[in-house]
C-alpha cells in the first residue's frame, strides 16, 4: 500500500513478485505504472485517502485474505485510510502488518500516529541504520518485531533506456559549452543567496578549481539575489567558472552527467528517497560521485572510498573537499557500474532479508 507509483514502492513490488509473490499494490486513484504490470495487481483505488474510503475497500481487499500488509510511508506522516487499514490488518489474525518508514523528517512523537503504527507492526523496515537507531524507546507491542534495513530499491534493469535526441539550438549550445573544458555537477536545490551557507561556500571553493554546473534553476531568485551571487562568485575569482542548467529534459541530465568530472551530492540534505534516485542517475551514466560520510549510510554496502565514490566526513566537509581539490585529478580505479554488474547480490541482499522476516513472522501466526 502505497500513496504513490513511485521509483520506490514500484521496484519494491516488482522485487516482491521476481521472488515469486503474489502482489497487489493498493495507490491513488489515477496513478499509473510507467511500464507493464509484470502480473502485479494494480488497484488505483483511492481519490482522497479519506476514513470512509479505508471503510468502503476493507470487504474486498480482505476478501483477497492477504497474508501481509505493507505500508509504504515515504515520511512520517499518515492519513485516516491508512490507519484504518493498518488498524484492521493488525486485528486480523493471518495478517502481517509490515510498515516501511523510509524517511523520518517530523519526528516520532506522541502527537504522531505514525509511532503507534511502528509500535503495532509485526515487521518495521528503514532505509539506513541510524533511522532505525531512532525507534529505540518506541513501546513495541510484541517482544517478536522484527526490524531490519531496506533502502530504497536499485533498479538498474532500465539502464539503457531510449534516449531522445536533442536538436533544440539552445541544447546543442549548453552541451557545447559543458565540453569545452572538465566540469563537477552539483544539483541546485537553494530558495535564496546566502553567501555565509556552506552550500554556498562550498560551490565557490569548487568553482576555484573547476567549473561549476548547477543541476536545477534560480527562475525563483529575485533579480537582486541573482546579481548578488554572480558578483560575490566575480569577487572570488570565479565568475566564468559557474553555470545554471535551468530546467533540464531527462536526455540532457543524462549527458550532463556522462560527460561531467564529477558529480558532487555532498552536504545535500536529501532523503534516501532522493538520494537513491540520484544514485542511479549516476551510475547509469558512469559518473564519478563526491559524497559525504552520512550519505553513505543509504545503500552502505555499495561505497568504497577512493575506490568507487569519493567520501567527505561529514563533521568537517570544507576541510574535506579543500584535501579532495588538491589532487590532480577525481579519477577512480573502479566503476561503480561495473562492481554491481558483478556483484548483484549487494542488491539483493536487503530483499532476502525483508523475506527472511515475512517469513519468520508468517511461521508465528500459524
Amino acid at each position: 500500500m502505497s500513496k504513490h507509483v513511485n521509483a520506490t514502492s514500484w521496484q519494491l513490488a516488482q522485487a516482491l513478485k521476481s521472488q515469486q509473490h503474489e502482489v497487489v499494490l493498493l495507490t491513488s486513484h489515477g496513478e499509473n505504472p510507467e511500464h507493464d504490470t509484470n502480473g502485479i495487481e494494480f488497484m488505483g483505488y483511492f481519490k482522497r485517502w479519506s476514513l470512509l474510503e479505508g471503510l468502503r475497500i476493507i470487504p474486498g481487499l480482505f476478501g483477497l485474505q492477504p497474508q501481509i500488509l505493507h505500508l509504504v510511508l515515504d515520511e512520517d506522516r499518515m492519513n485516516a485510510a491508512q490507519m484504518i487499514l493498518s488498524t484492521f490488518a493488525k486485528s486480523h489474525p493471518t495478517c502481517v502488518l509490515t510498515t516501511s518508514l523510509l524517511d523520518i523528517r517530523h519526528g516520532l512523537t506522541r502527537r504522531n500516529p505514525v509511532r503507534y503504527l511502528i509500535e503495532e507492526s509485526d515487521i518495521i523496515t528503514c532505509p539506513t541504520v541510524e533511522a532505525l537507531g531512532q525507534l529505540r524507546g518506541l513501546d513495541v507491542r510484541s517482544t517478536r518485531q522484527g526490524r531490519g534495513i531496506l533502502p530504497p530499491v536499485l533498479d538498474l534493469k532500465n539502464e539503457n533506456k531510449k534516449v531522445s535526441v536533442y536538436s533544440d539550438q539552445e541544447e546543442d549550445q549548453l552541451i557545447n559549452l559543458l565540453i569545452e573544458g572538465p566540469y563537477v555537477v552539483i544539483p541546485f536545490r537553494e530558495n535564496k543567496f546566502n553567501p555565509e551557507s556552506d552550500s554556498f561556500i562550498r560551490i565557490r571553493t569548487m568553482a576555484q578549481k573547476y567549473k561549476v554546473v548547477l543541476w536545477g534553476s534560480y527562475s525563483h531568485w529575485s533579480l537582486r539575489d541573482r546579481k548578488r551571487f554572480a558578483a560575490w562568485m566575480e569577487e572570488f575569482q570565479c565568475g566564468h567558472h559557474w553555470t545554471v542548467t535551468g530546467d533540464l529534459p531527462s536526455h540532457l541530465s543524462k549527458v550532463l552527467l556522462e560527460k561531467s568530472t564529477a558529480f558532487m551530492l555532498a552536504g545535500q540534505n536529501l532523503s534516501p528517497v532522493e538520494m537513491t534516485e540520484y544514485y542511479m542517475r549516476a551510475i547509469q551514466c558512469h559518473a564519478v560521485l563526491i559524497l559525504d560520510s552520512k550519505q553513505t549510510s543509504v545503500h552502505s554496502d555499495l561505497w568504497k572510498n577512493t575506490v568507487n565514490c569519493w567520501v567527505l566526513n561529514h563533521h568537517h566537509l570544507q576541510k574535506d573537499l579543500v584535501k579532495l581539490l588538491a589532487k590532480p585529478h577525481l579519477k577512480l580505479p573502479e566503476s561503480l557500474s561495473e562492481q554491481l554488474a558483478q556483484d548483484r547480490h549487494l542488491i539483493d541482499s536487503s530483499l532476502n532479508e525483508l523475506n527472511r522476516l515475512y517469513n519468520k513472522a508468517l511461521n508465528h501466526l500459524r
